[in-house]
């Protein structure tokens, strides 16, 4: 049973998202505060029973982050915060702290929170699952390609990490970057199949090879270099004509709200609403801009893991 309990730091977290985000303090004081939100993840991570005492520098905590698969990512996030978290936070520093170095400090802790679900996805394979990859898509898109461009690192043939990453980088930054980042890539992604094998094999077992190779030759895209050269120009041609739909956690939380908790008890499930129940906690709705998914953005997604062909957001 875990010892960490998201509820059971509903107040704390809202209390810290509240002084980081939503209020009008300084730039010194936000990231003193970071440095106690990073000790909560780091409890979230390492699942500590919040009546335990820690600090995010002990020697055994540490040790405890070495076991984790990963942990240079983890390592090097939070020893960023600590350092600029204490550089700014000493009154032996007297200059201004400036909103870029908050930002910078803000992109560490990001980094933090992607590693939970880049960590959910060494168990449990990227693509695995059409509802669990339509929650995630519901992420801020920064997120989702720090989680993905890790992914990609290790598991550059997934092709569902590809696709997703492909447009993660649009929203993220911009058509230009998506389309340099897939040219840079091409080689690879030309050797590609858009259909996987695995997909091909179960259609043909379940409808026949004929079904299975008709799927595969009526297909427009040859490979996945193609596919996410189209994606990229559809979904860029969406946002340059109706704008982002959600581009932080406060604008997505309502669509999250709304579409991503998925209802299913299974271990799997269980394990990842409860991390995006976390990355959203203490967030703020934008209810100002909530928009009812009638017609979301939607590109045909025709990577085919079984006979059913899915859309993502």
């Amino acid at each position: 049973m875990k010892k960490f309990d998201n509820e059971k730091y509903q107040i704390l977290v809202k209390d810290l998202m509240g002084d980081i985000f939503y209020s009008e303090t300084s730039n010194r004081n936000k990231i003193a505060t970071i440095r106690q939100y990073a000790e909560v993840i780091v409890r979230k991570i390492l699942d500590i029973n919040p009546s335990q005492k820690m600090t995010i520098g002990a020697n055994e905590i540490s040790k405890k982050i070495d076991t984790l698969k990963n942990s240079k990512f983890l390592k090097e996030a939070l020893e960023n915060i600590k350092q600029d978290g204490n550089k700014f936070t000493h009154t032996e520093y007297l200059g201004e702290v400036t909103s870029n170095e908050f930002d910078i400090i803000v992109d560490k802790l990001l980094d933090m929170l992607s590693f939970m679900l880049i960590n959910y996805f060494e168990t449990y394979k990227f693509g695995s699952r059409n509802d669990v990859l339509q929650s995630f898509s519901l992420l801020p898109p920064i997120v989702r390609y720090k989680v993905l461009i890790f992914l990609y690192s290790k598991y550059p043939n997934n092709v569902h990490v590809v696709d997703k990453l492909a447009l993660a980088i649009v929203k993220a930054f911009s058509r230009e970057e998506a389309i340099r980042w897939t040219e840079e890539e091409k080689d690879n992604l030309i050797n590609l199949n858009v259909v996987s094998d695995k997909g091909l094999a179960e259609i043909a077992k379940n409808k026949g090879i004929e079904i299975a190779e008709i799927i595969r030759l009526s297909l427009p895209y040859k490979n996945m270099y193609e596919l996410c050269i189209d994606k990229i120009m559809k979904i860029g041609n969406e946002i340059d004509s109706k704008g982002h739909l959600y581009i932080d956690f406060e604008s997505a939380l309502p669509y999250y709200k709304q579409y991503g908790i998925i209802d299913e008890d299974s271990e799997e499930i269980k394990e990842f609403n409860d991390i995006m129940d976390f990355l959203y906690l203490g967030r703020r709705t934008k209810l100002d801009d909530f928009i009812k998914l009638k017609e979301p953005y939607v590109v045909l997604n025709v990577i085919i893991e079984d006979d059913n062909i899915d859309e993502s957001i």
